[in-house]
């Protein structure tokens, strides 16, 4: 979901607007971003979030500060954070920090059952609490373009909460106690015409019962313009596979990965988003569309003027 959707998060940190074109690639949110101030509005399965951010460029247009603030409600829980994020060439350094408001809580005790089908016993007998606590989060993550059609992508990802110990996360999927470390790892195979479309290996780090845990996920991430506006808009649909350990290492932990909802451990976003540019630095793009109806209105008078009836 955030961070929301975290799960998006690697491409979203890549979703900046480009250049006004007649047809816009659908590739077009892997690429670099342009200056100025922006709303990011995005659709979620299960969720809906609105973003504030404004991006400065420094040295030239291949590194950019950004400052951003939003809000996510989704059926568990709500969150707002504020951001900020240093692009320097192909490196990004971010942080957040914010308040999330978890409304469906579930917290274990030692030695309860956790897996999904006990989730799913408490979501059906109504027990479940609720838990608020702020959070920080330090991100840094990497590209590599090899090409026109390759992409390489890599985000790490710390995060400290003061949630409640023992309780399923629903950025991770997974019950912890607070804190976790998660690298995502994504090739991107794309093109103009059809998007990018890409293998997701994710290693998750997470602290339960005073001990380290690692689990590693896998599954695709698709990418692509949706067209349901003019430009600036993408459909993400992403879905991540636990199957325990791999080579024998890491922690098996197939029982309780994934929402309650799904019988097994996977879990699945789907998200829209639309990007409307506000401000480029030099022009007003809102005082701009009220010209541009006041100009159609006006045609549209001189046209019925003109078509009237001659008495």
């Amino acid at each position: 979901m955030r961070g929301v959707l975290s799960v998006a998060i690697a491409v979203l940190a890549l979703v900046l607007p480009a250049k006004v074109l007649a047809e816009q690639p659908q590739d077009w949110m892997v690429g670099a971003g342009k200056k100025g101030t922006y709303v990011n509005l995005d659709f979620i399965f299960g969720a809906v979030q609105g973003q504030l951010e404004h991006r400065i460029p420094l040295y030239g247009g291949a590194n950019m500060f950004t400052l951003r603030g939003g809000a996510i409600a989704a059926l568990p829980f709500g969150s707002t954070q504020a951001d900020a994020e240093l692009r320097i060439l192909n490196l990004t350094l971010g942080t957040s920090f914010g308040y999330q408001s978890i409304w469906r809580n579930q917290t274990f005790e030692l030695g309860q059952r956790m897996d999904r089908d006990e989730r799913r016993e408490r979501e059906a007998g109504g027990e479940f609490n609720r838990d608020v606590f702020p959070f920080w989060e330090g991100r840094a993550s990497m590209g590599f373009i090899f090409n026109d059609y390759t992409v390489f992508n890599h985000q790490t990802t710390y995060r400290t909460t003061g949630m409640t110990e023992r309780s399923f996360d629903n950025l991770t999927a997974v019950v912890h106690d607070g804190d976790y470390v998660r690298c995502d790892f994504q090739l991107f195979f794309k093109h103009k015409t059809l998007g990018a479309i890409a293998p997701v290996f994710q290693i998750l780090n997470f602290s339960l019962d005073d001990n380290r845990r690692t689990q590693f996920n896998y599954g695709l991430m698709l990418v692509t313009r949706a067209g349901l506006v003019q430009r600036d808009d993408i459909f993400l649909a992403q879905m991540l596979l636990h199957t325990g350990p791999i080579a024998g290492e890491g922690y098996d932990n197939r029982d309780v990965y994934g929402a309650a909802l799904w019988r097994g451990p996977i879990t699945v976003l789907f998200a829209y988003r639309t990007v409307i540019q506000l401000w480029n630095g030099e022009k007003d793009f809102l005082g701009q569309r009220a010209e541009q109806r006041e100009l159609r209105e006006k045609r549209r008078a001189e046209i019925q003027a003109l078509t009237q009836p001659i008495d």
